[in-house]
């Protein structure tokens, strides 16, 4: 990163929302590289199920508020950071004021009625989206560009194609979360250094598999009667 891409870390404020198996990883990357902010976004407790992935948790926490969890673990890796956290759900009503101020979010939420309030919010408050999920043996990630009007948004994404909310019923194995996770961390640190912003792919599509390890991907375009971003 140098010096200068360090500082630029060490002068951004993220907010993580989703702190499962997603949203905890992607934070502990964050913080363990000096990330100066960070908020934490959950009102959900932990659960024995969400154990096999979500690896910042174990069985002393069962029925502790996630966010308040996360909190405390992150703050033993880098006590020098700013960390917040919010025992809450997102929703359209707190999302401007939680996005406002934030260089950039990760979205690692699990259904698409949240995402997409998290998709016109960031839109509204012109904030860069890093947006992962997995599901079964995939994993999928898009770079939301709030700057960029040939790239199309989270809105345009789930007019283009099927998005399916499968976790429960196909189950999720707990390495894919990681890969998707990690996916996403390091967008996101590329792009708070402001020294790879080039390298950076706004507004592609990838879906990834775990077990061949392949990846596609394919260029989001705006749809023209999108009421977000267009």
């Amino acid at each position: 990163m140098g010096d200068k891409g360090q500082y630029n870390i060490v002068h951004s404020h993220v907010v993580v929302i989703g702190l499962g198996g997603l949203g905890a990883l992607a934070a502990r990357y964050l913080v363990g590289a000096g990330v100066g902010s960070i908020t934490l976004v959950d009102g959900d407790v932990v659960d024995k199920s969400n154990l096999q992935r979500q690896v910042t948790y174990n069985e002393m926490h069962l029925g502790d508020l996630k966010a308040k969890v996360l909190y405390h673990e992150l703050i033993k890796v880098n006590p020098d950071i700013s960390v917040k956290y919010k025992s809450l759900f997102a929703d359209s009503d707190n999302l401007p004021t939680l996005v406002d101020d934030a260089t950039c979010v990760l979205d690692c939420t699990d259904n698409i009625a949240t995402r997409k309030h998290i998709n016109r919010a960031c839109i509204a408050a012109q904030t860069p989206l890093f947006i992962a999920a997995a599901s079964g043996l995939t994993w999928q990630a898009i770079n939301v560009s709030t700057h960029d009007n040939a790239t199309g948004c989270y809105a345009c994404l789930v007019d283009h194609i099927d998005v399916r909310e499968d976790c429960i019923s196909q189950g999720v194995l707990g390495p894919v979360v990681g890969i998707a996770a990690c996916h996403q961390a390091t967008q996101a640190l590329l792009f708070l250094a402001k020294r790879f912003s080039a390298s950076i792919q706004w507004g592609h599509y990838i879906s990834g598999h775990a077990v061949s390890g392949m990846t596609k991907s394919f260029s989001l375009a705006p749809s023209s009667d999108c009421e977000v971003c267009q």
